[in-house]
């Protein structure tokens, strides 16, 4: 007769893999932590500048009020409609063309935005998406309007009233 086989262990993890794991994990923490110290990372992000040499983001601006528009919205009951005030944010040495573009092409630029607005429906309109949506598409309208050529002086479009009804 033989001699009963010595049972055999599994191998257990090594204390020394865990301790090298929890050394690598801190070690790339820690390199996180200390990239934006060495790195300026909102430059990696910013826009490029244009040709004047500042960014689009820099620089005095002004407000420029254009005008109020009230549409009607889709609904079956015809009983809701949006009422907007509208200004629209540009450069401050931008101001005076900007100005003579919106007294000049007021009734073609209020005309686009009643017709685009028309077609909304409630839900496209409220809430904050909506509200960002919009500023976006109205931004379109008057670019589309006042700078055909692509060259637009217009920054933001500012809603200085908003009402659902």
């Amino acid at each position: 007769m033989s001699a009963p086989a010595a049972p055999t262990a599994a191998p257990t993890p090594k204390k020394g893999r865990k301790l090298m794991l929890l050394v690598v994990g801190v070690v790339f923490a820690g390199a996180g932590a200390a990239i934006p110290m060495f790195v300026n990372v909102p430059a990696l992000f910013a826009k490029p500048k244009n040709e004047k040499g500042k960014g689009h983001g820099e620089g005095k601006t002004v407000v420029v009020p254009f005008s109020d528009v009230v549409v009607n919205l889709v609904d079956p009951r015809m009983q809701r409609y949006l009422r907007v005030k509208i200004a629209v944010l540009v450069d401050a040495e931008a101001e005076e063309e900007v100005t003579e573009l919106l007294t000049k092409h007021k009734a073609t630029v209020k005309s686009k935005l009643i017709g685009h607005l028309a077609g909304k429906e409630i839900k496209d309109v409220s809430g904050t998406v909506g509200v960002n949506r919009l500023q976006r598409e109205l931004l379109e309208r008057f670019e589309d309007v006042l700078y055909p050529d692509g060259h637009s002086q217009i920054r933001n479009i500012l809603f200085e009233e908003y009402v659902i009804q």
